[in-house]
This record gives structure tokens, C-alpha cells and sequence, in this order.
């Protein structure tokens, strides 16, 4: 029987889904870290298997706090590491299977500690969840609730945008429409980073206190996506309301669960989608970053981002 949220699969499950005739033939990010699990989902001492970008990967939590990952079907060992409370795993191309890895991504998570996560599978390849991930003008439309929306009017937004390391910045700047700022107090700023291969950390700041929102997508095959939404902070006044912190979190994330069931209907009936302006200007830029990574080799060393400062302009 396969699990209720679809990560945890038999060994065989994702290789028929792919070998089947007309199967989506898969197109991976190879040679990054992807988000396996928060730590605290693994007991120590009981091996817990998972399907990423269709593989079967086992995982065992050692009792020294260590994680260690290797392929179900062959028990090759896997690069693994544990960073600021969640398990990631590095997943090579068959090319660079015996290249070192790049470093963990750290985003600097006040405590380094989980405060709240919530998780969904989207029905969806990597890179339309990446889409729904960076469209911004998508959120009037299919977020909608009084507690993280304003009053529904269309407002303009003007960005700029800086590339870094493995992605780009959205420089620091004061938030526009979105009430639940205010529980932080105080001037805030919100900075935005988008890196390789899916992982979009949001800074909300003020001369006080840090919140780290972390997005991480991880595929689990060709048509299953794992959204990941996690908070670190040091702001007492979201300690107070984290028991309430689902009954925001999971209608918002339903909604992009939704949007992408519907996505995947039109494609059934020959739809195409459209980019268009200066809104889809961010997922051009990660097909330019994923296809630069791609020639790269997976290498550092030989990969150069592609992308240049702009400044970008949408209503939400």
C-alpha cells in the first residue's frame, strides 16, 4: 500500500512509473542537495525509506544525531548531512557520481532549529512547481484569505533583482499587502533568495527579530512534487501562535495543490501555458540557471550564472 502523502514508496514504484510506454521521461537536477526530511521524522535506529527524483533512497538516523542515505536497490552510500534541523541528501548524475559535493546550503535559520513545518505533494514535474513557486502574480488569485491578503486590490510592484551564487536576490524592501507582517511589529524589510535546485528562503526582519521562511521543493518523480514550508525565528510572539500555525499553512499550501490539479488538466486537453512580462521573468531566469548548471557539469568551478541586475514590474 503506498503512504497517504506519497514520499515514502516501494523500491520498484517509481522506476515502473518512468519505464511504462509514454511515461514522462524525467528531468532532474543533478549534482545538488535536496531537503529529505526534517530530522525529527527519523527515529534512530529504524530505517525509513524514500522516492527522490525517482530513486528509492534509505535513510538511518544514527544515535550519534548523524543521518546516513544509500540507494534501496543497490545500498550505495550517499552523500547525507544534517543542517539547521533538516536531512539533506546530494543526489549526482551518473557522470558526477564520484564528484565531491558542494556544501549544504545555509540560510542562517535564527537557532537553527525548527519552529513550524508543513509539507504537501503538488501533482507536479520540478519545474512547474518551480513556476508556482516564483510566479508572484499568481497569489491575489489563488491565495485567498483575510488573514494573509489585504483588501484584494491589485497593487504595483517594482523589485530589484540581484544574481547570487546559484540564483538570484530580491533586494531588501518594505512589505505592500500582506497583514500578517504586522504579529512582527516594527519597520520591517523582506528579503528574497531563489537558489538551485528549488529552494526560495524569505527574510523577514526588523531591528529585532528574524523570520526565516524556507521554501523546499523536492521531486519525488516526474509528476510529484514535495512542498516543503519552513519557519525558523526568534520572534516570541509567533512562539505563541504556532498551535494555530496549521490553520493558515494548510489552506494556503492546498490552494497551489489545487492550482497545480488544474494545471495538469489543461495539459490534458493540448493547453499550452504562456510567460509573459516581467511576472515570469523569475522562471526564466531558473531555466537559464538550470540549464547553465546542466553544462556546467554539475561543476562549480566551470559554472558561471547567467543572469544580470534587473529591476522587474507586476500588479498582485
Amino acid at each position: 500500500m503506498v503512504p497517504a502523502d506519497f514520499t515514502e514508496l516501494p523500491a520498484d514504484h517509481a522506476l515502473e512509473r518512468q519505464d511504462r510506454p509514454g511515461a514522462f521521461a524525467p528531468t532532474y537536477i543533478h549534482d545538488q542537495w535536496y531537503v529529505a526530511a526534517r530530522l525529527s521524522e527519523l527515529r534512530r535506529g529504524r530505517p525509513r525509506q524514500l522516492c527522490i527524483c525517482g530513486q528509492a533512497i534509505e535513510f538511518i538516523r544514527l544515535e550519534a544525531g548523524s543521518v546516513e542515505a544509500r540507494t534501496a536497490n543497490g545500498g550505495q552510500s550517499l552523500p547525507c548531512e544534517v543542517s539547521e534541523d533538516l536531512v539533506w541528501v546530494f543526489l549526482a548524475s551518473a557522470d558526477g557520481a564520484d564528484t565531491l559535493p558542494i556544501p549544504v546550503p545555509v540560510f542562517g535559520g535564527p537557532g537553527g532549529r525548527i519552529r513550524f513545518m508543513e509539507k504537501v505533494v503538488l501533482p507536479a514535474h520540478q519545474d512547474d512547481a518551480v513556476y508556482g513557486l516564483l510566479d508572484p502574480a499568481h497569489t491575489p488569485f489563488v491565495h485567498r484569505s483575510p488573514i494573509w491578503r489585504g483588501s484584494g486590490v491589485l497593487k504595483e510592484k517594482t523589485k530589484s533583482f540581484e544574481p547570487d551564487d546559484m540564483g538570484f536576490t530580491m533586494m531588501p524592501h518594505a512589505p505592500v499587502n500582506s497583514d500578517i507582517y504586522n504579529l512582527i511589529g516594527g519597520a520591517i524589510t523582506v528579503r528574497i533568495y531563489f537558489r538551485l535546485p528549488g529552494l526560495r528562503a524569505e527574510y523577514i526582519q526588523n531591528s529585532k527579530h528574524t523570520v526565516l521562511g524556507l521554501t523546499a521543493l523536492t521531486p519525488v518523480d516526474a509528476e510529484r512534487t514535495v512542498l516543503r514550508q519552513i519557519f525558523y525565528w526568534d520572534t516570541p510572539i509567533l512562539s505563541l501562535v504556532r498551535p494555530f500555525a496549521s490553520l493558515i499553512a494548510r489552506p494556503f499550501l492546498e490552494q497551489d495543490v489545487n492550482i497545480m490539479k488544474l494545471r495538469s488538466q489543461n495539459k490534458g486537453f493540448g493547453g499550452k501555458g504562456m510567460l509573459v512580462g516581467d511576472s515570469d521573468r523569475q522562471f526564466l531566469w531558473y531555466l537559464q540557471l538550470k540549464k547553465a548548471w546542466a553544462e556546467a557539469g554539475g561543476c562549480p568551478k566551470t559554472f558561471s550564472n547567467p543572469l544580470e541586475p534587473a529591476t522587474l514590474r507586476w500588479r498582485t
